[in-house]
């Protein structure tokens, strides 16, 4: 076979070194002169072109260590340019040859088909191919570039009498005239009356003008009767023997208020107080390589950066060691999604004094789908960040005085109930001793609740459930007859505000007294089972026993014992309801109130 012995440079893609030999011989045996580039992967291949690199025809393998398919179809064609493209693979896929060849694709090739010949045809019906369609796109160039198809209005008018001798499509559709009624008119037609004069002026001194001329900005009349600011060009020409003017008419009416929004737009970030930064959004990694175009005057007042010291750089230099990085974090994944965000941060000054900044990032469209800019608007938030720090500082020590004066009322109500059971103990008469062992279980009842409110940490809701097994154990060791009597409980983890939590805890305290008190007289063990539980915000407690029940004639409406008086009055504080139920099996109590931040006995020095 007769050698080609024209240049042929060939980029080859593959990263099988065998796929390689191969076609270097099958090259070597068709082209006198062949240059090839070998690469392994698509990286490689997309850096050489994009930097240039000449080729006449790439070879490509559709399977690389970094891209395949039609991604790898896609992405090649993106960066080929002109150049075209011939497969070389292994699948047999129609279907996929025939999308291929649809995209772009020169030619489809299978490895175990290949032979010089066809490598050969192919490479010459490839290059050929590519350089008729670059001399059909060059055609189709010019052709759009004729006068009918000028997406500008365009017009020739005779130099002497103003009529109109040839009008495009975009003026017709423009000026809203049909074609045969702008050829009956002058360009007189589609002026205001009263800016004719000046018309004829400027034509006359143009007339003779064989360059092109920039006319100005004037002002024209479409058919509707809406005027319009026009940028004239125009040049001479020879229009069937008639000496005349070309004339490429350009609506600039919402140019020139665009650029008048624009001056305001300008003149409003210039002015304003907040700092305005405008970053490139151009670049894939967000955060790290957007660089800064444009800062304000506020952007400088802030930071003591000047508009030369930033621009080009990337916003790092306003970090430091105070920056949440976190916060930062945050802040630049939220712009990997393209979503406004929100960020209050240390930031440094050029002086490197700290500032807290509060900036709120908004990405740009650019009108095909994607975000050219991002603009960063930037408040100092540091008076605000002091006044913070300072009230959480004065929170941090009113928090510890309340914590104190719990500890310190805790303490003294311990101080308090020990008084009282040395003089239960010394004192002869029984009925005085237990009443002041009964006002000394109560006392331990509101000093549980300073205890759980000291130790939580918080002074308006504590957890209900560690009170009850506070009071259940105080009242068992106070209590203790020599009896076994054992209990149980079952409990939810309810908050409870601190004005239902007194009442509830003294209600707990004179059944669970009067439990051990009166239901195990006649025996020698007993039980005591507690539920508490929550349900759609009402509160639900249980309290039962197995000793001897309640008296056949018992009615606690009627009853007027204080330890009942006192649950009356607190279930009514509580605005709940409760229960007395007696059997053989023992006594049940049941309470339920609704949970509330309402004021409570906690507060009303009822108790």
């Amino acid at each position: 076979m007769i050698k080609d012995d024209r240049l042929m440079n060939i980029l080859l893609i593959e990263d099988n070194p065998g796929d390689v030999l191969l076609v270097e011989e099958y090259v070597s045996d068709v082209f006198e002169i062949a240059e090839i580039t070998h690469v392994s992967t698509f990286r490689e291949a997309r850096e050489l072109l994009l930097k240039n690199h000449h080729s006449d025809i790439i070879l490509l393998d559709l399977s690389l260590p970094d891209s395949e398919g039609m991604n790898l179809v896609d992405e090649i064609l993106r960066v080929a340019g002109p150049v075209p493209v011939i497969i070389l693979t292994g699948y047999t896929n129609l279907e996929f040859s025939v999308k291929s060849l649809s995209k772009g694709i020169s030619d489809y090739l299978l490895k175990d088909e290949l032979s010089p010949a066809l490598l050969y045809k192919s490479i010459i019906y490839s290059k050929e191919r590519s350089l008729v369609s670059e001399r059909i796109r060059e055609s189709e160039k010019n052709y759009r570039d004729l006068f009918e198809l000028s997406p500008q209005p365009m017009y020739v008018f005779d130099l002497e009498t103003f009529a109109v001798l040839d009008v495009n499509r975009a003026a017709v559709n423009h000026y809203g005239y049909r074609k045969d009624e702008f050829l009956s008119m002058t360009i007189r037609d589609i002026r205001p009356k009263e800016v004719v004069p000046a018309l004829e002026k400027k034509v006359t001194e143009i007339k003779n003008d064989t360059e092109a001329v920039d006319a100005g900005i004037f002002i024209h009349l479409k058919k509707s009767g809406e005027l319009i600011q026009v940028h004239v060009t125009t040049t001479i020409t020879n229009y069937q023997g008639r000496n005349a003017r070309i004339v490429i008419a350009d609506d600039v009416t919402e140019k020139l208020k665009e650029e008048e929004r624009l001056k305001l737009l300008e003149s409003v970030i210039t002015n304003s107080n907040e700092s305005v930064m405008i970053l490139d959004a151009s670049t894939d990694e967000i955060g790290s390589e957007n660089k800064i175009l444009y800062v304000n005057e506020a952007f400088t007042s802030m930071t003591g950066y000047t508009f030369d010291e930033v621009v080009g750089k990337t916003p790092d230099f306003l970090n430091g060691p105070e920056t949440d990085l976190n916060k930062l974090e945050e802040m630049i994944s939220t712009m990997n999604n393209w979503e406004a965000s929100e960020s209050e941060l240390i930031s440094y000054k050029k002086d490197g004094k700290t500032y807290g900044s509060s900036t709120s990032m908004v990405p740009v469209a650019d009108g095909n789908g994607g975000y050219s800019h991002w603009v960063a608007i930037t408040r100092d938030i540091s008076d605000r960040m002091r006044y913070e720090r300072k009230l959480k500082e004065t929170l941090h020590e009113k928090e510890t005085l309340l914590s104190e004066i719990h500890h310190r009322v805790k303490n003294n109500l311990a101080v308090v109930s020990s008084l009282m059971e040395m003089q239960a103990f010394g004192e002869s008469n029984k009925d005085v001793e237990r009443k002041l062992l009964d006002s000394t279980l109560r006392i331990k009842t509101m000093a549980s609740i300073h205890e759980v409110l000291y130790q939580s940490g918080s002074f308006s809701k504590l957890d209900f459930s560690e009170v009850v097994e506070k009071l259940l154990a105080n009242i068992e060791i106070a209590m203790n007859i020599g009896q076994e009597i054992s209990n149980t409980i079952r409990k939810d983890p309810i908050d409870l505000n601190i004005n239902q939590a007194v009442p509830c805890s003294m209600i707990i305290n004179e059944v669970l007294t009067n439990i051990y008190k009166h239901a195990f007289t006649d025996h020698d063990k007993g039980e005591i089972a507690i539920d508490l539980f929550e349900k759609e915000n009402w509160l639900f407690l249980k309290i039962c026993d197995n000793g001897i029940g309640l008296p056949d004639d018992f009615n606690a409406e009627e009853y007027n014992s204080l330890g009942i008086l006192l649950i009356k009055t607190l279930t009514n504080q509580l605005q709940g309801e409760f229960t007395y139920i007696g059997s053989e099996k023992g006594t049940t109590f049941e309470l339920k109130f609704e949970k509330s931040d309402r004021g409570g006995v906690s507060n009303t020095g009822l108790i």
